[in-house]
Order: structure tokens, then C-alpha cells, then sequence
């Protein structure tokens, strides 16, 4: 079984996000198991947004190998409904060896960077999702998508 990665930005520290963070992490380890990462926030202070992005981006691919199946969620991304979510993710568990990775926010966004895995095509994050409500959604998408499949 392969798993899931998801990897984001900054820690979850508001209570009731970590409840529905934990809650979704419960609800896909039937499915599969998964891994969430944190990656340090970059501190603004003194630095252009642009290079804070930089910083997490780096932060990001030091936690990614070179043949990760890495799916990068960004508001800018296509739109799949449920079911296309869920070929695109099923198609990651049975065509990659390595968990597939979604990654939320930090200097990955929108597109490639120097070193990066091959990506897919991004995915939409809810509006919220570079926010810390996001991790949630984005878990609750994965969630939709493993039963739907494993029906």
C-alpha cells in the first residue's frame, strides 16, 4: 500500500483545525495510511514575500524525491469534480511506488521550480487553502475521493 503525503506550510495552531485535521486523518487511515507534514513558515520579517516563498519552497523540496508523484494544490489550478479527483488519485496509488504528495502552499505554487519532481497538473486548494482551514478541506477531499473509489 502506498499511502498519502500531504505536505504544507506553517504550523496548524488553532484548536478546532487540528480537531478537523485529526478527524480527516482518521477517516482516510482505513483507505490508506497517511502522512501530513509541516514545513516552517517563513518569517516576513526582512524578507520580500518572494523570498519568504523561497524559503518555504526549499524547505518543501528537501522533503521530496526526485520520483515523487507530487500534486501541487494551488487556487489557480484545474477544476476536477469528485470523480476526476479521484481517477487522478487512483491512478497515483497504482502508477507510482512512492506515497503521492500533495503540497499546499510555499514556493512551489503555480508551477515548477529548479529540482522539483515532476508535477501534475495543480489542483484546486478551496479559496482557503494556503490558509490553515484548507488542510482540512483539502483532507476531506481526499477522504470523498479514497471511497468513492474503493467502492
Amino acid at each position: 500500500m502506498a499511502g498519502l503525503r500531504v505536505i504544507w506550510v506553517g504550523r496548524t495552531q488553532k484548536g478546532f483545525v487540528q480537531d478537523g485535521v485529526a478527524f480527516y486523518q482518521g477517516r482516510i487511515q482505513p483507505f490508506q495510511p497517511i502522512e501530513c507534514l509541516e514545513v516552517r513558515a517563513a518569517g516576513h520579517s526582512g524578507r520580500s514575500p518572494e523570498q519568504a516563498l523561497a524559503v518555504e519552497g526549499d524547505a518543501i523540496l528537501r522533503r521530496l524525491a526526485p520520483d515523487d508523484a507530487v500534486v501541487l494544490l494551488d487556487e489557480r489550478g484545474d477544476t476536477p469534480d469528485t470523480r476526476q479527483f479521484a481517477a487522478l488519485l487512483q491512478a497515483l496509488l497504482e502508477g507510482s511506488p512512492r506515497p503521492p504528495t500533495f503540497v499546499i502552499g510555499g514556493g512551489l505554487r503555480g508551477g515548477r521550480r529548479a529540482g522539483a519532481p515532476a508535477a501534475r497538473p495543480a489542483v484546486p486548494a478551496p479559496g482557503a487553502a494556503l490558509h490553515a482551514l484548507g488542510r482540512g478541506c483539502v483532507l476531506a477531499e481526499l477522504v470523498c475521493a479514497l471511497s468513492s473509489f474503493a467502492r
